[in-house]
């Protein structure tokens, strides 16, 4: 949360003041964790985690990813994922960072949560904090005020401890020279690629061999399960003889405002002076006072769209004078969204994304707002028609079936002027008849059914179906003459790959006793080729795939040649050290301190999740699990 929040900083807005801020803590104090064991998911050394602040960290979880995934989450993704496991672990990481945090005397004043939000730009509105704004953004994540201020405790008090580990988690000199020329040493390697296709031509195929492969491999080419159906589909049709109320409307309509919510859009204009993001210093400085300069003058008065025309370097709104028309949240790049958001109509600001320097000018706010019934009456309309058609071909479904089971099969059914049976010849479960290609779920239940039983109804995605499984197939071994074509194929595919590999094997052998590879890879039709020099780092050799690339870098002058041969798709490659370039002085000046800090960063992280399962290991933990 706290990250979303910091994301949301690009915003150029005034300082808020700190007066605000205070009143908010008045209200709601900054945040404990109250309960008692009883309602309870978990205890940590006599401390609970209560259910209700496990549901609520649960909802607001799962609904964060539903909304990356459009609206869709299935509860087997939710299983898999292992989400309910995965929130309470979180829950008594952070209790447990807090007990320690204590132990340890490290404490956060109600200043310091103070200070942490005031700098929060997502809570500001017209350049002072919003109470009702900060409400807003926060029942918008499903958080409330008093779950957001124990967050931003437990955030600083986890940095406090961060930083307190960090002191153990120091780089060496000596450290520090290795992974330099670990990561950015350069190396060039020869490599002979070996590729399987090469030999496809080389494989004789007889008939023996054939036959004996098929015996060997013939699970491989099994006929799928196929079956032959008797049905009767009741399609949802659109009858227009279903009438739909007004009031039915007006209640569905009530009943799902949310849909029918128009989002907050903006026009803006912009002009952008490109910058890509690893610009060197110089660069960005240079778009930067040019984009300095262009907002100083449109904030004197120069026409800005004249601006736009001569200066903007966005050939989709520059002939348009950086018009970006109308646009909502989420459909441009964040720190542009967050800045155009925060301004007021007419106003002017600078902003730098991904994309370089943008001068930006919102033109015309349309706040967010509701469409009326009246709007949408026909669309809604449509939506009931659908399910009252739907509902009709339920009851009609449903009574047939009746009728279907009091006269003893679906036969006699249709004997009794009940209906017209459909039937279909084989078909498998990959290949349905095209009557039931748009709907699995009649095809899935179909292939359910022993031979000989009846479905109950199914629902499939235009009709509801009773379905009577007339003769089954089972999966069976063909006659090699008839799938001739596809085993020749794999055959041949095998072999070749076969033949390959030795061929590389081969290789590797002959080079690592003394042979010139260029004379052995000619031998085999194959030619050397030399990589760039390259490193961990700097690694610009985009033909090769990164296990090549990493087995290359591997060889040294010591071990010139590879373990094994390695192995991309169907392809074998044998390598051969050949060089490398000392780490140039300036690189080394360039590279170090990032990389200190990076390894610093790395060695507290490490230390840091050490220091939990410490924690854990010597906590007492118990857990509820009848309530997750």
């Amino acid at each position: 949360m706290l990250d979303l929040l910091r994301r949301k900083a690009q915003s150029t807005v005034i300082q808020v003041a700190i007066l605000a801020i205070v009143l908010v803590f008045i209200f709601w104090g900054v945040g404990t964790n109250q309960g008692n064991g009883i309602n309870a998911v978990a205890m940590v050394n006599d401390e609970p985690i209560t259910y209700v602040e496990y549901q609520r960290s649960y909802e607001r979880e799962v609904s964060q990813i539903r909304d990356q995934l459009g609206g869709v989450l299935p509860d087997t993704l939710l299983q898999s994922l292992g989400m309910k496991q995965q929130v309470l672990d979180r829950l008594i990481q952070r209790t447990l960072l807090l007990q320690s945090a204590r132990e340890m005397g490290l404490m956060v004043s109600a200043d310091e949560v103070r200070q942490t939000i005031e700098a929060m730009e997502a809570f500001k509105r017209n350049g002072g904090f919003d109470v009702g704004w900060y409400q807003e953004i926060l029942a918008g994540n499903r958080m409330s005020t008093t779950e957001f201020e124990a967050s931003v405790t437990t955030d600083l008090l986890s940095k406090k401890i961060y930083t307190h580990l960090q002191g153990f988690g120091q780089v060496s000199e000596k450290e520090l020279a290795e992974r330099l020329r670990f990561e950015f040493r350069r190396k060039q390697f020869s490599y002979v690629e070996i590729a399987a296709a090469d030999y496809d031509k080389k494989v004789n195929v007889s008939d023996d061999e054939l036959a004996a492969y098929f015996g060997e491999n013939q699970d491989r080419y099994k006929t799928r399960p196929r079956m032959k159906l008797k049905y009767v589909l009741f399609p949802f049709g659109s009858d227009q003889s279903v009438e739909v109320p007004e009031a039915d409307i007006t209640a569905y309509y009530e009943q799902h405002k949310d849909e029918y919510v128009v989002p907050e859009q903006r026009q803006a204009h912009h002009i952008l002076i490109k910058v890509v993001e690893n610009a060197t210093e110089e660069t960005a400085a240079a778009a930067l006072t040019t984009a300095e300069d262009l907002l100083k003058q449109v904030r004197e008065g120069k026409k800005f769209e004249d601006l736009a025309r001569q200066f903007s370097e966005d050939s989709g709104s520059k002939g348009a004078g950086g018009d970006l028309g109308f646009f909502g949240r989420g459909q441009m790049v964040k720190p542009f969204e967050d800045a155009v958001f925060g301004l007021e109509e007419g106003a002017f600001s600078l902003v730098r994304s991904t994309f370089g320097y943008h001068v930006i000018r919102v033109d015309k706010i349309r706040p967010l707002s509701l469409k009326k019934v009246d709007e949408v009456k026909d669309t809604i309309n449509a939506v009931l028609h659908k399910g009252a058609a739907k509902k009709a071909a339920f009851r009609a479904a449903n009574d047939a079936y009746e009728k279907i089971i009091l006269s003893g099969s679906l036969a006699k059914f249709a004997e009794a002027g009940g209906t017209v049976i459909q039937e279909t010849d084989y078909f498998s479960q990959v290949d349905p008849p095209a009557v039931f290609k748009g709907s699995p779920e009649i095809t899935r239940a179909a292939f359910n059914l022993k031979q000989g039983e009846l479905s109950s109804l199914v629902e499939g995605g235009d009709s509801y179906a009773v379905l009577f499984a007339q003769e089954l197939k089972e999966p069976e071994v063909p006659e090699l003459a008839s799938v001739r074509a596809r085993v020749e194929s794999d055959f041949v595919k095998d072999r070749a790959l076969t033949m390959a590999e030795e061929a590389a094997q081969g290789l590797l052998v002959a080079i690592k006793g003394g042979a010139d590879i260029a004379s052995e890879a000619g031998n085999l039709g194959a030619q050397v080729k030399d990589s760039v020099f390259i490193s961990r780092a700097e690694n610009t050799e985009s033909k090769l795939a990164p296990a090549i690339i990493e087995a290359g870098l591997a060889l040294t002058a010591r071990m010139p040649f590879p373990e094994k041969v390695e192995t991309v798709g169907r392809s074998f490659y044998v390598m051969a050290y050949k060089g490398e370039q000392e780490l140039p002085e300036n690189l080394v000046a360039e590279k170090q301190e990032d990389l200190k800090k990076k390894m610093a960063d790395e060695n507290s992280g490490e230390l840091l999740a050490n220091w939990i399962n410490y924690l854990k290991s010597k906590a007492e933990i118990t857990i509820k699990d009848q309530l997750l």
